[in-house]
């Protein structure tokens, strides 16, 4: 990290998103998983809108940058719908493990299209890494909520790739396009994507019992606007690999809180596989 206070954002970044994995699990209690992608879409539209005010010439208005910021979104909006599919079969913890392979991907579009650095040292971290997950979930594949089917990882996995496309284009237009812009754009057109689907899976409702609206508020407010502010912040300021990867603590975070609050269980194996995956983020960040 360049200086004290990114590191200082890319920690919240991880609290914030580590916890919301239990959140976005309980919610699926109460709602469709596109109803629920729908309108945590739609919702985060309308609150990160006002703050496009603060920067009105925020993105460059020509075809090749607005295509991309298109596709960029597009190929998010399908990065949550498989996820969150996948999730109503999956453990919370197991999802986000599955989930935060992305970084895996990034390293090597990041390395065919942003020419980023190579090193020995960033290899061996992201190796180390992702033998910690998959460590982890070697506990799991046993005692699959889907009953032995490998269609939530699946879904997980392309969600990860699709979602390390998104990281990658942005990072190729970081320059023209304001984070602001970018979030709104993710979330507007993501909404416009999911909302047929969500109609077409058991429609559209909102449930007004306290626990849902707490959930929704939390996706919403913390997990989406806040969290992409710092997200882009981050991506556009920082190595794009090394971002990615320290995003590996995520499921970590998610474990402990899935542990806690929803009862999912916690191994010596995967204890193993933590303490992979930190060493293998922190030979990424040196």
């Amino acid at each position: 990290m360049k200086n004290r206070k990114d590191l200082i954002l890319l920690s919240l970044l991880v609290l914030i998103w580590g916890g919301n994995w239990a959140n976005l699990k309980i919610g699926l209690t109460y709602v469709t998983p596109m109803n629920s992608v729908f309108q945590r879409l739609f919702f985060s539209t309308f609150m990160i809108a006002p703050f496009l005010l603060l920067c009105k010439n925020g993105i460059r208005r020509d075809y090749r940058t607005l295509a991309k910021v298109v596709v960029l979104s597009a190929a998010w909006a399908f990065s949550m719908i498989f996820m969150m599919v996948a999730l109503e079969f999956e453990s919370s913890g197991t999802s986000s493990i599955i989930t935060y392979t992305q970084p895996l991907f990034v390293f090597a579009l990041s390395a065919i299209f942003l020419k980023n650095e190579i090193t020995k040292v960033k290899v061996a971290g992201v190796l180390l890494g992702f033998a910690g997950i998959g460590i982890i979930y070697l506990d799991r594949i046993g005692s699959q909520a889907a009953g032995g089917s490998i269609l939530p990882i699946l879904l997980l996995i392309l969600g990860a790739f699709l979602w390390a496309v998104s990281i990658v284009c942005y990072k190729t237009i970081a320059a023209a396009v304001h984070p602001y812009w970018i979030s709104f754009f993710q979330v507007s057109i993501g909404s416009i994507i999911v909302f047929p689907l969500a109609i077409l899976t058991g429609g559209i409702s909102f449930p007004y019992e306290l626990t849902y609206i707490l959930s929704l508020v939390y996706l919403t407010v913390i997990a989406t606007v806040l969290g992409f502010f710092l997200w882009f912040y981050l991506i556009k300021n920082e190595d794009t690999t090394t971002v990615s990867s320290s995003t590996l603590t995520i499921p970590i975070v998610a474990f402990i809180i899935g542990a806690i609050v929803l009862g999912e269980p916690v191994n010596p194996l995967q204890i193993v596989g933590i303490i992979m995956v930190l060493t293998g983020v922190y030979l990424v960040n040196r």
